[in-house]
């Protein structure tokens, strides 16, 4: 498939306008008001919010303080942001071709790193004039570049919807830095009835036009908590009654 220019240049404009106010997990407000926009103006059927994110199961949401900081930046922006300002920022678009087949998943992260980025002479977003204006915040990790790609791919599928058979699932997850965002949407369901799922990554080390593809848990990966306690005691006195929770946890490590 050819990209005709208007098409290719509208998706540079839309992963700049992202890289421009990084959004980290579950704060991701103005992108994924961004995204709605996009998906209900191709007609998709869209679900989001606590629909598609299971309350009980969020994993570092922020903080009361670094949520109304965010709120704060958000309200200062021209721009109209009616939704996600209860930090719920996932969204869930669905195409169904009303022909029978199976249903695929896509899934796009939308989330910024807690990185200053760098505002050297040389610096490429700097010198094209898209670099963070959310100080202290980033798209270090491309995840403007993967929610650019979902809403591209999300408009050229409704073009060709009628070549298609099946369901396609598009997935905008939040908060995929530090493993969080993805269980508070399995939890609720929303890849349930999914035969084919598909996750990316740009970069990682591939040349230009080239894809590498992986089925064998690629980049898959879980988290747990771990507590270790020990017992205080004299150093000098008692060092044989103690029991030292930091070697411990660094033996551990």
């Amino acid at each position: 498939m050819n990209f005709d220019e208007d098409f290719k240049q509208k998706l540079i404009k839309l992963r700049r306008n992202l890289h421009a106010f990084p959004e980290i997990g579950f704060l991701e407000i103005r992108t994924a008001n961004i995204v709605k926009s996009y998906l209900d103006s191709f007609g998709y059927d869209i679900k989001s919010g606590q629909e598609v994110m299971n309350k009980d199961y969020l994993m570092g949401y922020p903080t009361e303080d670094e949520f109304n900081s965010h709120i704060e930046k958000l309200n200062q922006l021209d721009e109209e942001l009616p939704h996600f300002r209860d930090g719920y920022t996932g969204i869930v678009a669905t195409l169904d071709t009303q022909v029978p087949g199976p249903t695929f998943a896509l899934r796009f992260d939308m989330d910024a790193l807690p990185i200053t980025e760098n505002e050297d002479s040389n610096h490429y977003p700097q010198t094209n004039g898209f670099i963070s204006t959310n100080k202290g915040f980033m798209h270090a990790c491309g995840h403007d570049v993967h929610t650019t790609i979902g809403i591209g791919l999300a408009e050229l599928l409704k073009e060709h919807e009628s070549e298609l058979k099946g369901k396609i699932k598009l997935i905008f997850q939040p908060a995929e830095e530090g493993v969080r965002g993805a269980r508070s949407m399995v939890e609720q369901g929303v890849v349930d009835d999914v035969d084919y799922f598909v996750g990316a990554h740009i970069g990682l080390n591939a040349k230009s036009n080239e894809i590498i593809t992986s089925v064998k848990g690629f980049l898959a990966s879980t988290k747990l908590d771990v507590q270790i306690n020990g017992v205080s005691s004299h150093a000098g006195a008692q060092p044989q009654d103690g029991r030292n929770a930091l070697l411990a946890a660094a033996t551990f490590v």
